[in-house]
């Protein structure tokens, strides 16, 4: 499908940490939302995945699809990255997102670094490597300006890494259970230097934020409930010790909702303490899911989350399921 198909936005600025999206046309922003892709090279659902992942940006026509991590996994994987971005390239649409715990733990797998740099070279990808001072490799903000120039909404991308380290074992609070990595304490200070920057800039604007591995406070949310939308199927996988980016966001004024990927058959929201928890809906095929307990296909979860905002800058997300509009 040509690019003229989908409505016309363009690259006003980008730096090493930040993009900024203009509209040509009048209208608010409408972004897909994809995670959990795992094109790991298998030919049935990998091909399955970007069939449906493809059929679903032709149909909605968004003005900027996000990705939630674990996009591009296993291992040989050089020649699925560049495939990714070519279908975006193909598509007109311009794309980005964060990495997942599952890019680059592949032996034989390309490193994050050199996925980004793969990424960042295909001229639709807005993604951002991030200061080299923090750490992580895709830590960055998109800035989303509506035709006439005024703020739409400031996307913040945190790296939630992979699994917690040794080190971090001995030296944190690790919560019982708990295995998984998330955003260093480096990265909540860019944070809250950059959403108090940009809160001055615009003090009107919100801002959402996304990242792979959830939150600790969507383990105290999801037990409070009670939940928005969706549901939760399975132990809620997130960050081993208290970080303090869920203190950081409430504390901002600004950031009214985190969206995460990870968990394949969560796909709920609820909201904690003024902010909105909310899981994407899980997009790809290759890896674990609702097929795994025995689930006729009409019941998995595959499928996409829609996100517009209102005239406030309210985020307002709608789930899709594959398994609905295919009737599988």
């Amino acid at each position: 499908m040509p690019t003229e198909a989908f409505p016309t936005i363009e690259i006003i600025s980008k730096d090493i940490e930040s993009v900024t999206l203009r509209k040509t046309v009048p209208g608010p922003y409408k972004l897909l939302l994809f995670t959990d892709l795992h094109l790991d090279g298998r030919a049935d659902t990998s091909a399955r995945t970007l069939a449906r992942m493809t059929d679903a940006i032709l149909r909605e026509k968004p003005d900027l699809v996000l990705l939630g991590g674990d996009n591009v996994t296993g291992g040989n994987n050089e020649a699925r990255s560049h495939e990714l971005a070519r279908l975006f390239e193909d598509l007109g649409v311009y794309w980005g997102g964060v990495l997942g715990n599952h890019e680059g733990d592949n032996p034989d797998s390309i490193t994050r670094q050199h996925m980004m740099e793969i990424f960042t070279s295909y001229s639709h990808c807005i993604m951002r490597q991030g200061p080299a001072e923090i750490d992580g490799d895709c830590n960055y903000y998109i800035r989303l300006l509506r035709a006439d120039g005024t703020t739409e909404q400031i996307i913040f991308c945190l790296d939630t890494f992979d699994e917690i380290s040794s080190k971090q074992r001995a030296t944190l609070a690790i919560l019982p259970g708990k295995k998984y990595d998330g955003v260093h304490p480096n990265q909540v200070a860019w944070y809250q230097q950059k959403a108090a920057a940009l809160q001055s800039e615009s003090p009107a604007a919100k801002s959402i934020l996304l990242l792979h591995i959830p939150l600790p406070a969507y383990d105290k949310a999801l037990a409070a409930g009670p939940l928005q939308y969706g549901d939760c199927k399975e132990d809620i996988c997130s960050t081993a010790y208290e970080n303090g980016l869920f203190e950081a966001i409430r504390e901002s004024g600004s950031t009214q909702a985190v969206f995460c990927g990870h968990d394949h058959i969560n796909n709920c929201g609820v909201r904690y303490q003024g902010i909105l928890l909310s899981y994407i809906e899980m997009s790809g095929y290759s890896s674990y899911g609702m097929k795994n307990s025995g689930a006729p296909e009409s019941a998995w979860l595959q499928g996409y989350t829609v996100l517009t905002f209102d005239g406030d800058g309210i985020c307002k997300p709608e789930q899709k399921l594959y398994a609905s509009i295919y009737n599988d």
